[in-house]
């Protein structure tokens, strides 16, 4: 893992690609929508950080127990990931049931390739790997221009960046990492469930 220094500061640089990737993103929906992005993009945000943390003293609880501390230190690890893209996906599932939130369904795929591709983007440039920053900003402008063209994120659209992306990871990175793995899974997911709403609201 690549650590970035800032000032007396030392934080992990895909920790800094994430924050960096929830603010921008959401200034870019503010800037096409002219309004604020639905509280469930930060909702799932908060809810992995949280369970990736805290899944730490759950699968460490005697060493939790006897340095508390450390769960500043140390999270959940693979298991921690697991459990925090599940509990992603959960969410999103629950509020979706909700008839005032029907609304936001709809903003959950170009929300998820609006953090994503930003992310990969700045965990690239972190790295100071400036090529695989540079290919990986380029399908971000190509999504971003089709976002701000209001073209519609179909299937067809959502599965094409999601196989140039794992284009570019086997290129560049682990494709088959974990984290890799469980970013496309949940992408999957948010595919199916979009589709099978649509359908849903056809009938």
């Amino acid at each position: 893992m690549n650590y970035i220094t800032i000032g007396r500061f030392t934080l992990p640089a895909d920790l800094l690609a994430a924050f960096a990737a929830i603010f921008i993103g959401a200034l870019i929906y503010r800037a096409r929508e002219k309004k604020s992005i639905g509280d469930w993009y930060w909702n799932s945000f908060f809810i992995y950080i949280a369970i990736y943390k805290l899944s730490y003293a759950v699968l460490n609880f005697k060493m939790f127990l006897d340095t508390p501390f450390s769960l500043l230190y140390f999270n959940g690890g693979t298991e921690g990931q697991i459990l925090a893209f599940a509990g992603i996906s959960i969410y999103l599932y629950l509020i979706s049931r909700k008839k005032e939130n029907l609304v936001f369904v709809p903003e959950y795929l170009p929300g998820y390739f609006l953090f994503f591709l930003l992310y990969w983007t700045g965990l690239f440039a972190f790295s100071e790997d400036f090529i695989a920053a540079g290919v990986q900003a380029i399908l971000f402008i190509v999504f971003a221009g089709i976002y701000f063209k209001r073209m519609e994120l179909n299937t067809e659209y959502a599965i094409l960046f999601l196989m140039v992306e794992a284009l570019i990871l086997s290129l560049f990175s682990d494709l088959l990492a974990v984290e890799n793995l469980l970013i496309f899974a949940l992408g999957i997911y948010l595919i199916m469930f979009q589709r099978f709403k649509k359908e849903d609201a056809q009938h």
